[in-house]
């Protein structure tokens, strides 16, 4: 059986070396067909060996059986290997590809850069700006240099003015039709706008040709109708050109700043304002603002004389005129919170009101001021053009503003109680500000933050540590100053526990330290102004602030066993600390400020309420659950 198998085993491998023999015979014979010189070519010059024909068959070995027919062997399938495991991406910080030099390009001549810029038109609107500069100081030379050296008659010189500029209009309007030209149409529209403003002005200031109210009607409608070309052409340039030669040279036109030119500049201000509704012209506001800002900061000081009454108008005008050309043109601007800050520079001028008005105006200005403010920051709360940083800024103002007019309202000696005063206004004013409260509580706290720093420095630290001889209105200041810093730190530590009620323990204990500070000063002013500023009021009060702070830490103490986790920890230790400053003062003040039986009523009171809490804490001890049950349990017999 063996054999049998053994044999058919050599035929089969015949018949494969025999198929594989024909194989490798068929694939030369192909390759020779392809090396092949084409028919007609010359053969090479060192022809190739001839390629090793296939070798013959070899014949099949005999077999003792009949020889089995061979089978067609499938060649084996290639296995299929396993997909390579996925490599995250290392670690750190990628790997970037180099990021091959750039060409090195030579500078651009300068002529070429000049050339570029002539082809945009910047060489042109740079020319026609400068010129606009020089043609208008031609024109202030005209109405001014030439009326001082007597070189024209005057009515040459305002109707040679005049004609000029509306000479300058209408070419300018002649030439800005084609849009192409429209650059320096503008810089002819704005010269030509300047220099009847300038002229108008003189006629009123200079000539007194023109009442004022004429004047200030006149220019209301040339400036109208002049900025009716920025409005159509979309120019804020053309503003600019008319409102920073107009800011420059105006009080030379004038000779100086008086009445006629603060009337003047407001009046142009308001009848330009329609035309800057619904664009984003956010540099002609900031320029037409300080336009009418800058003379009354001028007018304000004592160097100018101005009527009371026409100044405060004015002052409250300018106001209201920022602060509504604001609230027209933030919808459409992109700087929102540069026109309300640029609003609010028109309350400068009222800060310097107090120097100038005399006291009852230069109170009742800043508060229709203040007014305003308020009016505009609230009066816009659904408005959605008008962010809430804007109406902070408002209500910054109206606050300063505010502050202002208690100030300078009061008699110096109540300065302080004014300002502690104005703070708690401010406070309360926050509970009911919706969105604005926080902005109005940081300004409460700023202002109240001052006022105590301020009572401090007001001798109230002085008659605090020593008995002085203060006069009674002083210690009255003190002792109504202290109760508005109560009321106002009070109300602003709960205020500020609503706003953020996670650290509501911390602000607590800072809030009622500060409050027992200001106890304890309160103790001292009442007792010396009811004893007449005696010795004996001096150390009765200090002997009432002692037991309070130990009364007080006592209290926080026992309160503490009420409670749980945190908040009786922050109890507890705010308890401790009350208690060793107290114990502090007891033996570093009051035992050498104190004397006879106010001293010994401060160590009794003192040490029983020391008893009496360690008995409490004892007792508490005693009576824990977990200390019971461990008393309870049967204690472990000791080995004789």
């Amino acid at each position: 059986m063996t054999e049998i198998l053994d044999s058919e085993h050599a035929a089969r491998l015949g018949a494969e070396l025999h198929s594989l023999s024909e194989r490798l015979s068929a694939v030369s014979s192909e390759f020779a067909a392809l090396t092949a010189p084409p028919a007609g070519s010359a053969a090479p010059a060192n022809p190739a060996p001839p390629l090793p024909t296939a070798p013959h068959p070899v014949p099949p070995l005999p077999a003792a059986t009949p020889t089995v027919p061979p089978r067609a062997m499938p060649y084996p399938a290639r296995p299929a290997y396993p997909p390579p495991p996925y490599a995250p991406p290392p670690q750190g910080r990628p790997v970037r590809p180099p990021v091959p030099p750039r060409p090195s390009t030579p500078p651009t001549p300068l002529s070429e850069r000049l050339a570029a810029a002539a082809e945009r038109g910047l060489v042109g609107r740079v020319l026609a700006a400068v010129g606009v500069g020089i043609t208008l100081i031609g024109v202030v030379m005209l109405l001014i240099l030439a009326a001082q050296a007597g070189l024209l008659r005057p009515e040459i010189r305002v109707v040679g003015g005049a004609l000029f500029a509306l000479a300058l209009v209408g070419a300018g309007a002649y030439i800005g039709r084609r849009e192409a030209k429209r650059s320096g149409a503008i810089a002819l529209v704005a010269t030509g706008i300047a220099a009847a403003l300038f002229d108008v002005l003189a006629a009123t200031s200079i000539y007194h040709w023109l009442p004022v109210a004429a004047a200030l009607l006149l220019g209301a409608a040339v400036a109208g109708g002049g900025f009716w070309f920025a409005h159509r052409w979309n120019s804020q340039a053309l503003g600019l050109l008319v409102s920073v030669p107009l800011l420059a040279f105006a009080p030379i036109v004038a000779d100086g700043v008086d009445a006629t030119l603060i009337a003047f500049l407001l009046v142009y201000a308001g009848a330009t304002l329609w035309l800057q509704v619904g664009r984003d012209w956010t540099a002609l506001f900031v320029v037409n603002t300080a336009a009418t800002t800058l003379p009354l900061l001028i007018a304000v000081t004592p160097l100018i004389t101005i009527s009371d009454w026409f100044l405060s108008t004015a002052l409250v005008l300018n106001v209201a005129l920022a602060v509504g050309s604001a609230v027209l043109l933030l919808p459409t601007s992109k700087a929102k919170e540069l026109i309300a800050l640029a609003s609010t520079g028109s309350a400068v001028a009222l800060l310097g009101a107090g120097w100038t008005l005399p006291a009852s105006l230069a109170s009742v200005t800043p508060a229709v001021g203040a007014l305003l403010f308020v009016i505009a920051a609230f009066a816009t709360v659904h408005h959605r053009g008008i962010p809430l940083a804007a109406r902070a800024i408002w209500v910054t103002a109206a606050a300063v503003l505010l502050a202002l007019a208690v100030l300078v309202a009061v008699d110096p000696t109540f300065l302080v109680p004014a300002g502690l005063a104005t703070a708690l206004v401010v406070t309360v004013a926050a509970l009911f500000a919706g969105d604005l409260r926080r902005v109005l509580l940081i300004i409460g706290t700023v202002g109240t933050a001052a006022g105590l720093l301020a009572l401090v420095h007001d001798r109230g630290l002085e008659q605090l540590l020593a008995h002085t001889g203060l006069p009674t209105n002083v210690r009255l200041g003190i002792a109504v100053g202290v109760v508005l810093a109560l009321f106002a730190t009070t109300l602003l530590t709960w205020a500020w526990d609503r706003e953020f009620p996670a650290t509501a323990d911390r602000l607590w204990i800072v809030g009622g330290l500060v409050d027992l500070a200001l106890v304890t000063a309160l103790c001292v002013t009442i007792a010396e102004l009811v004893t007449g500023g005696s010795v004996d009021g001096f150390r009765a009060g200090h002997t009432a602030a002692t037991l309070i702070w130990f009364g007080t830490a006592a209290a926080a103490l026992l309160w503490a066993r009420r409670l749980a986790g945190s908040t009786r920890t922050v109890a507890l230790t705010a308890g401790l600390a009350l208690i060793t400053a107290a114990v502090a003062k007891l033996f570093l003040f009051d035992l050498a400020a104190l004397a006879g039986f106010l001293r010994v009523i401060a160590f009794l009171v003192a040490g029983i309420l020391l008893l009496v809490l360690g008995v409490a804490y004892a007792q508490s001890l005693t009576n824990d659950p977990e200390s019971s049950a461990a008393q309870d349990q049967p204690q472990p017999i000791a080995p004789m």
